[in-house]
């Protein structure tokens, strides 16, 4: 079977698809997209494309060098100007992924989808694919992928407004980390009744010094409350907390009162002072992802100036 290749419509057609990725991958990432810019690139990765399918290359492998890895990160680069290596990779793989999932919504949308006779339109075997059925999958290709990236945008978004970044202090000590609301979180300090933060035990070990740190070694070996050696050291930043588990009786958790706990995002800072932590003794987090799950009194208040930490 022979195949007839022109390469004006080759270009043509490796030129739209170009232009449209790199539009999408600057939508995606957040990269200051520049219309002429996007033009150049396009083009560049179009001539270059054809450079490649005309010249004799000895090795598959370097054909795949030279096609996604030399002529993509050149095409990131004229497009978006990133500044260093791992901007310029990050930008890089952006536009494989973006690559990819267009490609893969253009195959459903022809190959699976149930609007697959509407789109090949007049097409045959003979002739191939019309430029009229070509621009129209591109266009509901694009359609499709925004729908989606918007969809996951969002939910990222409303995702991350339940992650604060924190600082929690114990006298002159400080930590930094990630604590995520859990509206899930009823945790009281009985006798002051403040609300109560949850902490990862290992987290937040490096911020105490040696006394309690033998005092949560304890607690994490037996799982009860040591209070002969709270007594004995006068340990007084340590609190009782009665919780009730899902499933099992009522059980008691080492806190930890500290001098100040700052909450941070981008439109809001929110400090508490003499703030109870409870200690975990299994991980809160799977991917440690967060450090700290927040009760959601701590957040509920009055935002103050934000300043940097």
């Amino acid at each position: 079977m022979n195949y007839t290749i022109y390469l004006d419509v080759l270009f043509l057609v490796n030129f739209a698809m170009d232009y449209l990725i790199l539009f999408l991958t600057g939508w995606l990432c957040r990269q200051k997209t520049v219309w002429w810019r996007c033009l150049i690139s396009a083009l560049t990765g179009s001539i270059l494309f054809l450079l490649i399918l005309w010249l004799p290359i000895p090795e598959v492998w370097m054909y795949y060098i030279f096609s996604y890895g030399f002529t993509g990160i050149l095409m990131c680069f004229l497009a978006f100007r990133p500044k260093g290596i791992k901007a310029v990779l990050a930008c890089y793989l952006c536009q494989l992924m973006v690559t990819f999932l267009l490609g893969g919504i253009m195959n459903w949308l022809y190959f699976v989808s149930p609007i697959r006779s509407w789109i090949n339109g007049s097409w045959n075997e003979e002739q191939g694919i019309q430029l009229r059925e070509f621009v129209l999958l591109l266009l509901l290709s694009g359609i499709i992928f925004s729908v989606l990236t918007v969809g996951f945008r969002q939910y990222r978004k409303d995702e991350r407004q339940y992650l604060y970044e924190l600082s929690l202090y114990f006298g002159e000590r400080n930590i930094y980390g990630v604590g995520l609301v859990d509206t899930g979180n009823f945790l009281i300090e009985p006798m002051s009744r403040q609300p109560v933060a949850v902490a990862d035990a290992r987290w937040i070990e490096k911020l105490l010094p040696e006394d309690y740190q033998r005092l949560l070694q304890t607690y994490l070996e037996q799982g009860k409350i040591d209070y002969d050696r709270i007594a004995e050291d006068t340990l007084f930043k340590a609190k009782w907390i009665p919780f009730q588990a899902v499933g099992e009786e009522q059980g008691e958790m080492l806190g930890i009162q500290c001098g100040r706990l700052i909450l941070k995002r981008s439109d809001a800072c929110i400090t508490r002072q003499n703030v109870v932590v409870g200690i975990s003794r299994t991980p809160i987090s799977k991917n440690n992802r967060y450090q700290m799950l927040l009760h959601t009194d701590m957040v509920e208040q009055e935002e103050q100036e934000c300043y940097r930490l």
